[in-house]
């Protein structure tokens, strides 16, 4: 093989091999209609615990956020929302504004996941609020096993995020005045892209549903996401 085809096929193969770092990505969720193009929308059941469907009816834009729904009409049939990123992300800081839902049952999530779940392919580190909004539960998931802490926090919007490193995970929250405040560390070591992802959905009352984000007692609405930011 001559030079040139040489240094033709190792850029190709380093650009379908190369791990997909972290970007500048801004996402203001500004205009009408769904999440947008940058995301895809979910349409199907997860299966226990949850007990909704996700459905593209349940997430759209409305005066600058993102609102994902859930939809109690149908109570047989309870619809909720979640939306994920196309791309997939290696490292880098993931902050967003948002305000959860305060139903009981209920889970305002944001984080980033991929594999199958309890298998030595999941990986994950999330932010989550249980609990009608109360309790913030931080996790990352290393090869389908988990280290969670849960903090009491005050409803409302908040600005928070995490910072995924090769060696570590850190979270904490943004002050007014940009200031971050990091509340949590776990050194790990995580080198699988994973897609950026935000639900908002209710539990089945199963027992592990309880045991996670409490009972699910009926009825509907909104978690709210203002921004969503992704730097390296």
């Amino acid at each position: 093989m001559n030079k040139l085809l040489r240094t033709v096929a190792l850029v190709v193969a380093a650009s379908t091999t190369a791990p997909a770092f972290a970007a500048n990505f801004f996402e203001g969720f500004d205009g009408s209609g769904g999440a947008g193009g940058a995301w895809e929308t979910a349409s199907w059941a997860n299966g226990d615990i949850f007990g909704c469907t996700f459905a593209y009816s349940e997430v759209w834009r409305s005066g600058g956020s993102l609102v994902a729904n859930v939809n109690s009409s149908n109570r047989s049939n309870v619809k909720c929302a979640e939306v994920r990123t196309w791309q997939s992300f290696t490292y880098g800081k993931f902050v967003t504004r948002l305000q959860p839902s305060t139903i009981a049952g209920s889970n305002t999530s944001f984080f980033l996941y991929t594999g199958t779940a309890g298998t030595s392919s999941h990986f994950e580190i999330d932010i989550e609020f249980i609990n009608s909004g109360r309790t913030l539960h931080t996790n990352v998931w290393t090869n389908g096993r988990q280290n969670y802490q849960q903090f009491s926090v005050a409803t409302g919007w908040r600005t928070i995020g995490f910072e995924w490193r090769p060696s570590y995970v850190r979270w904490f929250h943004v002050e007014a005045n940009g200031t971050e405040r990091e509340f949590r560390r776990v050194n790990t070591s995580i080198s699988t892209p994973m897609r950026l992802m935000m639900n908002h959905w209710v539990g089945n009352n199963s027992a592990g549903a309880v045991n996670f984000v409490g009972t699910y007692y009926g009825g509907g609405g909104a978690a709210y996401y203002d921004w969503v930011r992704v730097s390296d």
